[in-house]
């Protein structure tokens, strides 16, 4: 396959870690179920599948606006980037030792990259997904590892996750941030996520309206500053801004800008 794996800060707000000194990696596959198989576990509950970034900026342009036809039958623009996006998918679903031999050769390739730019590479492989990528191996140099993050102990993996439960503390070099949806079904897995993580992970939440100053009983950040969310101080909510279908989307995932403080809370 010619389609690349990563994109390399690709997008307006993974960009802006380069003035962290970072190069960001983004692995961006088609979300939730628009291949066909589903790869976001929870986006049917949280309600997010209206909301999903995957249509964000260019990934929502067409020329035209002309659409295609997904294989799970959603309507797509039909752009070369979410042409791309399936294709990436369907290496990982039906021949998942060459995906993971490409993802290791262009992590490599990366880093060559971003030392040559003088910043340091962080990855992320979760860009439009929730996959446990702590469960597939991956082989560099000739061995074998239980994972990418313990092949590149040398760099700093992170993803967004609405999985309440993965273990993942053992990884030194990989930090989790738990999505967080106001949809009112997905309000016991908020509790599960809060109970399960506490304040060794932090959360995400985004809004409609402008940024509280307390979420869930924890401090807000503007987590649309930049997307390093490693370099968030435990226990933080990052609050990020509608963008995308979510600014005009009827989905309860989004913060309303109405939403009461008491209910959140209760809920969760």
């Amino acid at each position: 396959m010619k389609t690349k794996l990563l994109n390399i800060d690709a997008n307006a707000k993974t960009v802006k870690g380069q003035e962290h000194g970072y190069m960001t990696g983004v692995l961006y596959l088609a979300p939730a179920d628009s291949s066909g198989t589903e790869l976001c576990a929870l986006s049917k509950v949280a309600d997010c599948v209206a909301d999903c970034l995957n249509t964000a900026g260019r990934g929502g342009m067409s020329p035209g606006s002309v659409q295609f036809t997904a294989p799970n039958g959603e309507s797509l623009p039909d752009n070369a980037i979410q042409r791309a996006r399936l294709a990436r998918t369907f290496l990982f679903l039906n021949d998942r030792d060459t995906f993971m031999t490409k993802l290791v050769r262009e992590i490599e390739n990366a880093k060559k990259k971003a030392h040559k730019a003088g910043k340091v590479l962080v990855i992320r492989l979760n860009g439009t997904s929730d996959i446990r990528w702590e469960n597939y191996p991956a082989e560099r140099a000739g061995k074998v590892y239980p994972h990418v993050f313990a092949a590149f102990p040398e760099l700093q993996f992170y993803d967004y996750t609405k999985l309440p439960n993965r273990r993942v503390s053992g990884i030194a070099n990989y930090h989790l941030t738990f999505s967080y949806s106001h949809a009112p079904a997905f309000a016991p897995i908020v509790a599960k996520a809060l109970s399960f993580y506490g304040k060794s992970v932090g959360f995400a939440a985004v809004f409609k309206g402008k940024l509280p100053a307390h979420f869930l009983g924890r401090d807000v950040i503007n987590g649309d500053e930049s997307d390093l969310r490693f370099l968030d101080a435990p226990g933080k909510v990052a609050g990020l801004k509608a963008k995308g279908r979510a600014r005009k989307s009827a989905s309860a995932f989004a913060v309303p800008a109405d939403y009461s403080p008491a209910r959140v809370l209760v809920a969760a």
